[in-house]
């Protein structure tokens, strides 16, 4: 029984969203990298032009492909090459990363990934 208790302990601290910053987003543009339809995540790595600084790369979380599925996504809406505009919470620890709140893609199409709670996510310009 004990062992049991610690099993969902543990899976429920994996799919925490505490890692990610509640109180602001970032808006990133940029060119997708990669699109990784896979589990327990996906992710998308995403090259985002900072001007004179040059390219930073940002790894873009997003909830797990089942969700994904079942909320609409398929795993040919995201391309390698697409520019997109990601609106993301990001990494508490200043990484380059963050939790996808909304995708944006150049034809217009908003893909919103479902993402429990995704209302306590504190949007700043």
């Amino acid at each position: 029984m004990l062992i049991s208790g610690l099993g969902c302990a543990t899976a429920w601290a994996h799919h925490s969203f505490a890692i990610f910053d509640h109180s602001q987003t970032y808006t990133l543009n940029g060119t997708v990298l990669s699109f990784q339809w896979t589990n327990p995540h996906g992710y998308i790595d995403l090259d985002v032009e900072e001007g004179p600084a040059g390219i930073e790369r940002f790894s873009i979380e997003l909830t797990s492909i089942n969700m994904l599925r079942r909320s609409g996504w398929r795993s040919s809406d995201v391309k390698q090459g697409d520019h997109v505009t990601a609106i993301v919470a990001p990494l508490l620890s200043g990484e380059q990363g963050g939790l996808l709140l909304e995708l944006i893609m150049q034809d217009g199409r908003k893909l919103v990934p479902p993402v429990p709670a995704i209302d306590s996510f504190e949007r700043t310009p």
